[in-house]
């Protein structure tokens, strides 16, 4: 499924995730990772790019972006 979801980005001209990311945060956007998913992965901050500021629970984030346009990828 990997390698299809790959093959379908890079006919359609799609950046790889990770460089998008960083095109994403070179541009000022403000990035956070999902507390949740971050758990059930076993994930620490220290597995993401630079430009995500911290780890936040779903609740936190609605908080903090009340009014804010929100992209989510």
């Amino acid at each position: 499924a990997t390698a299809l979801m790959h093959k379908k980005m890079e006919d359609l001209g799609v950046p790889p995730v990770r460089e998008y990311l960083e095109m994403l945060s070179d541009a000022g956007a403000h990035m956070y990772a999902c507390k949740m998913s971050v758990d059930m992965m076993e994930l620490t901050e220290e597995d993401f790019i630079p430009g995500v500021e911290s780890i936040v629970t779903a609740g936190d984030f609605m908080d903090m972006t009340e009014g804010a346009q929100i992209i989510f990828i």
